[in-house]
Parts: structure tokens; sequence; C-alpha cells
């Protein structure tokens, strides 16, 4: 018989304990008993059946910008931005994508990572609002990445905003799929495309991959 998982605990290293907490009340998570030492430290905090571990180790470790996010989906995301604005925190963009009818906003954490906060459905009496507060969605561009012999992307970012417009950063990542698809993307929309496609994945960085690999043992 499989063994049926009961909960789901999201966690994440942090710089400042007292910072990153003083952060995901915010969005509306109270924190219990926490614990503490000349070492490490860490913090749970929980709303309802979610919870989310923060842990500073000493000395601090160097934590790299890596496309680290959570995305917390709200009943009422207006009330969401509202209160992380009233705590001091800027939302960086407003949107209205398909897995999220009734918006989406994202913030930085105290330790720079993403915090995608939605809502699934519309509001009521609400209708699809596609202004100057939507930020424009990402789009993959129509030709495959294609990386130079060392690995790295041969360009900037290669995806393309849904005006058809370049990104214009520099590429850091490169993404795959389960269809075999990939591309160069730079972090933040490595960030929107880990969240909003299905079987995405950060692939290797070597330029040969998988295939050669096989190449290589024929």
């Amino acid at each position: 018989m499989t063994p049926a998982v009961q909960e789901m605990a999201a966690a994440s290293f942090v710089r400042d304990l007292e910072a990153s907490c003083r952060f995901y009340e915010l969005l509306g998570f109270g924190e219990h008993p926490a614990g503490s030492a000349s070492a490490p430290a860490w913090s749970a905090l929980r709303q309802g059946g979610y919870l989310v571990l923060l842990a500073r180790t000493r000395p601090t470790l160097d934590i790299p910008r890596l496309p680290l996010l959570f995305y917390f989906y709200f009943d009422d995301l207006d009330a969401a931005i509202e209160r992380v604005r009233a705590g001091g925190i800027e939302v960086l963009h407003q949107g209205y994508p398909a897995h999220a009818l009734g918006g989406e906003a994202k913030v930085l954490d105290p330790d720079g990572n993403t915090v995608l906060l939605g809502q699934r459905e519309r509001s009521a009496g609400r209708a699809h609002q596609a202004g100057p507060d939507a930020a424009p969605r990402s789009r993959p561009p129509q030709a495959p990445a294609m990386p130079t012999a060392g690995g790295e992307p041969a360009g900037g970012c290669q995806v393309l905003d849904i005006d058809g417009r370049p990104c214009g950063q520099q590429a850091g990542l490169r993404l795959a799929d389960s269809a075999g698809d990939s591309l160069w993307a730079c972090l933040d929309h490595a960030d929107e495309i880990l969240v909003t496609v299905r079987g995405a994945f950060i692939a290797s960085e070597m330029a040969d991959g998988i295939s050669g690999f096989r190449s290589r043992r024929r």
C-alpha cells in the first residue's frame, strides 16, 4: 500500500531570520515555537494547514541567486497586495495569467527570492483586466536555443515578451521540458517558466547534454 502524504512543508535557508519572519507574517503566517542555538536557528510559520520553515546557519551560507520561489494562492489577492505594500514590500509586477485569473503579483523576500502571489478565480464582479497594471506575459522564441560549444548561451535571454519584443536581459539558465524543447532564459523568466510550464526543468549546463553522452558511448 502506497503511503499517503498528509502534509508538505516549504523550507528555505535565510540570512536574517527575524526579517524573513516579518515578511511571511505579512502573508498571514504566524510563528510557532522557534529553535535557536549558537549555530543554527529555525522558525516554523503556519497558516491553516500550510507550513513554511525558515532556517539560518552560522556562519551564514553564501546563498546563490537561483530561481528558488514560493507561490501562494489567496482567496483575496487585492487584500494580500495591500498588506505587503503596507509592510514596505514593493510589488514588482502584476498580471492576469491563465493559471491565476484573479491576478498575480511578484514580490521578493528579504533574501531576494521570488515570491508569487496569485488568485485562481476571478473576483466576483471584476472583469478581466489587461490594462497598464497587467504585466505582459512571455512566450518562448520561435527558434530553439543555440548554445555555444562551451555551454554558454549564444546571446541574451531567448524568451520574448508577448508583444514579440526581446527580453534584453542576460541569459542565466538553460531550461528544458519533457517534450524536448529547450532555451536559455534570464533568472526572472526562468522563475516564470518553472512555475507556469508543466514539465519544465533546469537542464544540464553542458551544451551537448544527453545526446553528447550517447554519441560518446557509440
